[in-house]
């Protein structure tokens, strides 16, 4: 494979790392991975989470962009008066024009954790040139279900009770200052909240125009219990076609350990192969 820094945008000054397949490998005419930030995190992604999952496509024979978003990790500001919201939404499309006019390819699968799946949710129903998402622990919302699953499972766990007692006994304290920088961060870089109708009607929209998708989601974060919880929340049922659902129960919410990014990396790159790698011929069989 093969990695190159790419800069592009508004006097280029966004950064990139375009990760592309050897030629015997490479699956021509197949979407362009776009991985966004995850909250603050530079393009490496949360313990190189990003990097794990662009080289896993790349032996498929899959090209990815992972991209710092304007004024984070090495990208320069965005200049001009524009809302913040729109940020991730102009960066994202001025990375997929770059791409195109660069390898032809018109269709792109945006991948996000956190903060990265609310952006990638957004710039998929505004852009129609995404044909597939990837969303790792992005927009949730509690249901009477997980109230349910949450505090009883919890009740039984050993690692709550472990978990309340060192928090009567170790209780972080922070400064004024930085209990403001840590809730600014927060509400800079997630960008905004969804209602749920919103989301509803988003997710109809992508399902509609044919959209691929992948919801991710992870024990460590403390806004889902259990696979159920996605048709719960949106009326909608996951199937192994164009709507799919994982859940790890074992995994933190930024896949810490090396198996739980191993199992997270292979299951990405299994739905991209199958979504995307049967339309096309690889050049080892052209």
């Amino acid at each position: 494979m093969k990695e190159q820094v790419c800069n592009f945008g508004t006097n280029g000054h966004l950064l990139g790392i375009l990760t592309t397949p050897d030629a015997n490998v490479r699956v021509e005419g197949a979407p362009i991975a776009l991985i966004l930030n995850a909250g603050i995190v530079h393009r490496i992604g949360p313990f190189r989470l990003n990097v794990d999952i662009a080289r896993h496509l790349a032996e498929l024979g899959f090209s990815t962009l992972r991209m710092d978003l304007s004024g984070l990790g090495d990208s320069g500001p965005r200049t001009g008066k524009l809302e913040l919201e729109n940020r991730a939404e102009l960066d994202a499309a001025d990375a997929m024009t770059f791409l195109q006019q660069e390898t032809g390819v018109d269709e792109f699968v945006i991948v996000g954790l956190c903060s990265g799946a609310y952006n990638a949710h957004c710039v998929a129903v505004k852009d129609h040139r995404v044909v597939g998402g990837v969303f790792m622990d992005g927009i949730v919302f509690r249901t009477f279900g997980y109230f349910l699953r949450h505090h009883l499972a919890r009740v039984f766990r050993p690692r709550f009770w472990r978990n309340a007692i060192k928090r009567r006994l170790y209780r972080p304290t922070f400064t004024t200052s930085e209990a403001d920088g840590n809730a600014l961060a927060e509400s800079e870089f997630f960008g905004g909240d969804l209602s749920k109708d919103k989301v509803v009607n988003d997710l109809s929209g992508l399902m509609d125009r044919g959209v691929q998708m992948l919801f991710l989601y992870t024990d460590g974060y403390d806004d889902i219990c259990g696979r159920s919880q996605f048709k719960e929340m949106y009326g909608l049922r996951p199937d192994e076609g164009q709507l799919q659902v994982e859940y790890y129960p074992k995994s933190e919410h930024t896949f810490r350990l090396i198996e739980n990014r191993k199992a997270a990396c292979e299951r990405v790159s299994k739905w991209f192969q199958n979504r995307f790698g049967a339309k096309v011929t690889s050049a080892t069989n052209a």
